[in-house]
């Protein structure tokens, strides 16, 4: 019965409903039909969305939401223009640059492609960059989002295995630097295919004073963040509240672009936004739940190692399944859905679950830049007009790094690790 379940998931899914609502009628269609007594949804519906660390994840949109209606998104792109907007392709690169800085405001995809794209997309195409070459690196380093610290899904996974926070953040640096390299050789590359833009423009060391100066009030986010988590001064959660406070002070009395108003459509823009998480949690551990009980996580392992245990085939093969699942779906669901089906199997072949967290992730999150439905990608072609399809091909190169990428987190386990154990914070 739970392979029914399963299917009938994906049958929804597929079908384009909701994702919250594809796993509570699935769960609740086997409930049904097992006799199970119904109280039981809302009570593994409260102990989803009952843990003290996803009160982080409405403080990070919060932030993100603030600093981005503070107008910082274009303060930073200037600073970024500084350092490599001379080198041709300079607008690419500043791309690239801009989504790892703003991926320390958020900690999420989508947001750095609406933000960053409203921005870049029409700039990098009046300076004479193909459309659908500026669409695809707009949406392709938005994937360093949920990878660099903060991460809402690192927040989700730690969440579900107890794992510390501040540990997945630290192991999702260097991932986060590997995608950004990756992604600036593919840049470099194609710029020694063709005569690529350059920006023209020289700055002065005025210039460059000032604009550092504006950029720096931005720039203090990550290290808010981080610097608490990290140094021991702050919870994830309290680090989270003190980024909001910070981007509320920096939006409303020193950059003065807040309104009353615009205040009051972030909170509710940040309320819906928390809203549609939670019910997703809640409606994922009745799913879980359910496969747990049935033993799901177990019957997939003993099926895996029974074709083999090899545990570099394995690891391949997790891969691939997560990144079909994450061609289709966002990276929380798919993080709820698998992490209790797959982390027993990993753990059974001696992959530490601080390493499986940050590559699973990484998975998933290229997924958002993946056809057909990547979210990133289609934000990305409704900001530029374009056919999936036509950006898809400029995306290709950029997809072959990222997995070049993606086989390095997977099999390097001990430099994904370095950070945190160079800070006390994992063994």
């Amino acid at each position: 019965m739970v392979y029914i379940m399963f299917l009938l998931f994906l049958f929804f899914a597929i079908c384009g409903v909701p994702i919250a609502f594809s796993l509570g009628v699935a769960s609740l269609v086997y409930m049904v039909i097992n006799d199970v007594t119904l109280v039981l949804i809302a009570q593994k519906m409260f102990t989803g969305m009952d843990a003290f660390l996803l009160t982080a994840i409405p403080l990070f949109i919060l932030a993100g939401n603030l600093m981005n209606a503070s107008g910082l998104t274009s303060e930073l792109i200037d600073f970024s223009k500084i350092f490599v907007g001379r080198i041709r392709g300079g607008l690419a690169y500043v791309n690239v640059i801009i989504s790892m800085i703003f991926a320390g405001m958020t900690g999420a995809g989508v947001s750095d492609t609406a933000a960053v794209g409203t921005i870049m997309i029409p700039g990098m195409t009046k300076d004479g960059y193909k459309k659908d070459f500026s669409t695809a690196v707009t949406v392709i380093s938005s994937t360093i989002g949920p990878i660099i610290p903060p991460s809402i899904p690192f927040i989700v996974y730690g969440s579900i295995t107890g794992i510390s926070i501040g540990s997945l953040f630290l192991a999702g640096i260097i991932p986060g630097i590997l995608l950004a390299l990756s992604m600036m050789g593919v840049i470099f590359y194609r710029s020694t295919q063709e005569e690529l833009p350059r920006i023209e423009k020289v700055f002065t060391l005025s210039e460059k004073v000032l604009i550092s100066k504006d950029a720096l009030l931005a720039l203090m986010m990550p290290v808010i963040i981080l610097g608490g988590i990290v140094g021991g001064i702050a919870t994830p959660t309290e680090s989270a509240g003190i980024a909001a406070f910070y981007a509320f002070v920096v939006g409303v009395f020193i950059r003065k672009k807040i309104t009353f108003k615009r205040f009051v459509d972030e909170l509710v823009q940040t309320a819906i936004t928390t809203g549609a998480v939670m019910i997703l949690m809640g409606t994922a551990a009745i799913f879980s739940f359910i496969l747990t009980t049935e033993f799901f996580p177990q019957q997939v392992a003993e099926a895996v190692l029974s074709l083999t245990d090899n545990k570099i085939i394995i690891l391949l093969l997790i891969n691939i399944v997560l990144l079909v699942f994450g061609m289709f779906l966002d990276v929380v669901p798919a993080l709820l859905i698998m992490t209790p089906v797959f982390l027993p199997l990993v753990k059974m072949v001696g992959v530490d679950p601080l390493h499986y967290g940050v590559f699973c992730v990484l998975n998933l999150v290229i997924g958002l830049a993946t056809p057909p439905v990547g979210m990133c990608l289609f934000v990305g072609a409704n900001i530029a007009k374009l056919s999936i399809e036509k950006i898809s091909k400029s995306l290709l190169p950029f997809l072959v790094a990222a997995f070049s990428v993606l086989l390095i987190v997977t099999y390097w386990e001990a430099a994904i690790l370095w950070i945190p154990r160079m800070f006390g914070l994992h063994e």
